[in-house]
């Protein structure tokens, strides 16, 4: 399943409205916009499941999914998901799918023209209305490129430096640029997507390649030189673009080109220096609603989110501030102190199954993590260092690792096992599954990464979204061993 972006109301007068005035006003976006999809079919032989996943570029990280059927006695249905800037869904139906795009209040139509069954498992599927060429593109370039940054990214991962790496992006980006020139002069499509997809184009071949300078080196810990080309590729984007400000490829490309920035004067940047050179870069209303975003996904702990946003922000944001805050007061009511700790039943490095309810009669703190989130990574010596602090009394820290983004599903385990040893965990080191990630994302609420939960001996929850190691969660375990022992 691709990471993908979202959607948006005013979108048709953004780029005018933007580059009229460097710091008018910017538009609002849809925070309650929707996205219908009618899908009409031919009868088939078996119900087939549906599921509709929009990646929403705001909040940071948030991804809505909603599922649906088509049952044998029914021949088209509507799915409704939230939508609020101009962006991208993946539409999953039986074992097939397809990206969408559209703004907030599009309804887009589809059919299926084929039944699935043994001979063809993918259901055929046809584009209706007035945006269908904008879905066809996607359709068109799957067939012709498949997933190309996908295959980058497994190429940069496994390369021993950025040379073969780059010489692939820049292969990669000239076919996807040379597909998307012709399909435009052979298709009518809207002025907004045209912008749309040029920035999408762009900013994510430019987010991968910063991108990877920092895994080669600060992950992987290579030792190598930059090829004096590598940077090339910035002469064709700009760094303030925005027509793009509300776009998930921007954003991201936003962030790590500024962490990249500040890193050549400061190791180690901190949240607050990415966000002071982010309104140096930006300006004071896009590096606002920056700064915005950055604490709607760095806020793992949504009992902060009254702390985080103390400070005053412009009046324009404010519904964005209100709107992040009621979101977490509602993440917060889902799994509440004094709940029931979802168990799990999770293997260890030994292929050892190892389960939650063994462990009732201890304080428990669990830590949510994958192999290439920086953040994760910097929590590690903390976590280690709450392993020894706590040798010897009734506490268990559990790191559950839920895989490597993109890799091959034959390469997860290994890759969990060789970032483990390179970190030196020290944890009860457990691996989930797709399955079992699923499973504890929803049981647990899980959006961000790293998440942590800390539970009391009698197997309830003291505090989901609790403090990092490095934030002073000791104070709160050594709290729960005094209750024990009362």
């Amino acid at each position: 399943m691709k990471s993908l972006p979202t959607a948006f109301m005013l979108v048709f007068s953004l780029p005018i409205c933007i580059a009229q005035s460097k710091e008018a006003l910017l538009p609002k976006l849809a925070l309650r916009g929707g996205l219908t999809v009618h899908i009409k079919s031919v009868p088939q032989a078996q119900t087939l499941p549906v599921k509709l996943d929009t990646y929403h570029s705001f909040p940071q990280n948030d991804v809505s999914s909603v599922r649906d059927s088509i049952p044998l006695n029914r021949r088209e249905i509507y799915v409704n998901s939230p939508l609020r800037s101009v962006g991208q869904s993946v539409l999953t139906i039986a074992d097939s799918t397809c990206v969408l795009v559209g703004v907030p209040g599009d309804t887009i139509h589809l059919s299926i023209v084929a039944e699935r069954n043994e001979g063809h498992k993918q259901p055929l599927v046809t584009f209706e209305g007035k945006n269908k060429e904008v879905q066809q593109y996607y359709q068109a370039k799957t067939q012709v490129l498949n997933d190309p940054l996908q295959a980058c990214m497994n190429e940069g991962m496994r390369a021993v430096n950025l040379v073969p790496f780059q010489k692939m992006m820049d292969e990669t980006y000239q076919k996807q640029d040379q597909f998307w020139m012709a399909y435009q002069k052979k298709h009518t499509l809207p002025d907004w997507f045209k912008t749309y997809e040029t920035n999408a184009l762009n900013y994510s071949d430019a987010w991968l390649r910063v991108y990877m300078v920092w895994y080669q080196t600060e992950y992987q810990r290579k030792k190598q030189v930059i090829p004096a080309s590598y940077y090339a590729f910035k002469s064709r984007i700009k760094v303030k673009n925005l027509t793009a400000l509300y776009q998930y490829d921007y954003l991201r490309f936003i962030r790590e080109q500024l962490f990249w920035q500040i890193r050549q004067a400061e190791p180690k940047p901190s949240s607050q220096a990415l966000i002071d050179y982010a309104k140096k870069e930006l300006g004071p209303n896009a590096g606002s609603f920056f700064e915005i975003w950055e604490l709607s996904g760095s806020g793992d702990n949504p009992n902060w989110v009254e702390t985080k946003f103390k400070k005053q922000f412009p009046a324009q944001f404010k519904y964005l501030v209100d709107y992040i805050k009621q979101r977490d007061r509602s993440n917060v009511k889902l799994l509440q102190s004094g709940d029931k700790a979802p168990n799990f039943a999770l293997v260890d490095a030994n292929d050892s199954l190892t389960t939650l309810s063994q462990y009732k009669g201890q304080v428990v703190y669990l830590s949510f993590w994958f192999t290439t989130c920086g953040g994760c990574i910097q929590e590690m010596p903390y976590e280690n260092k709450l392993v020894e602090q706590f040798k010897g009394k009734p506490v268990k820290i559990i790191s559950i690792c839920i895989g490597t983004p993109g890799a091959a599903d034959n390469q997860q385990l290994p890759k969990w096992k060789a970032a483990s040893k390179r970190f030196g965990l020290k944890t009860i080191n457990l691996y989930a599954n797709r399955a079992w990630t699923k499973t504890l994302s929803e049981k647990y609420i899980v959006s961000t990464y790293p998440h942590y939960v800390l539970i009391g001996a009698d197997g309830t929850i003291i505090e989901n979204f609790a403090e990092r190691p490095s934030q002073g969660i000791a104070a709160k375990i050594e709290k729960a061993i005094a209750a024990l022992e009362k």
